[in-house]
């Protein structure tokens, strides 16, 4: 069974016309700061934030939310949730090995309140633009990461719960690298 946080807040965010609004009922399981390529060129800056949190955890307040699934990397294709009037995107499904209806890529910046979930992680910083200076006391990895030695035990927890749902034989962290 899967227990939400009692000591969380919850918050919200949408889209920038607030067709979409959002609530979100826990903290992420991880956050990454994704500085590769691909990333770059979707966003049309130098990085993503993204916060990993469980699908079920957002709950759409209003709005239609439109799906466009494109080219990933992997060959595994990206899942984009867009606003269907300004075309924002509130967040993404990546494969994962499988947990791709499981897990939301909330992206941060759609939160009424981006502070609250700050990078845990910089992920794929050999691609990274040269004139970002990431603050010396952060994690950081030039490509992906040990998700046994990066998530907090209670995100592994989570994690495992997922996997479980979805009937993996082999657990996403297990994977040899997770297929974006």
């Amino acid at each position: 069974m899967d227990h939400m946080p009692s000591d969380f807040e919850p918050c919200e965010g949408g889209c920038t016309c607030g067709h979409i609004r959002y609530q979100v009922k826990s903290d992420p399981m991880i956050t990454h700061c994704c500085h590769c390529r691909w990333c770059q060129r979707q966003t049309g800056t130098a990085f993503a934030l993204n916060a990993l949190i469980e699908a079920n955890r957002v709950t759409v307040l209003s709005g239609d939310i439109e799906e466009l699934t494109i080219p990933s990397p992997s060959g595994q294709g990206q899942t984009i949730a867009r606003c269907p009037k300004c075309r924002v995107a509130v967040w993404s499904n990546y494969h994962m090995g499988g947990l791709r209806e499981r897990v939301r890529f909330l992206r941060v910046g759609s939160l009424d309140n981006p502070d609250r979930f700050p990078p845990d992680v910089h992920i794929f910083t050999s691609s990274k633009q040269p004139w970002v200076i990431l603050p010396p006391d952060d994690q950081a990895v030039e490509e992906f990461y040990d998700v046994d030695n990066t998530w907090s035990e209670e995100s592994l927890s989570r994690l495992e719960t997922l996997d479980q749902a979805a009937g993996m034989e082999k657990p996403w962290r297990q994977q040899r690298r997770p297929a974006k």
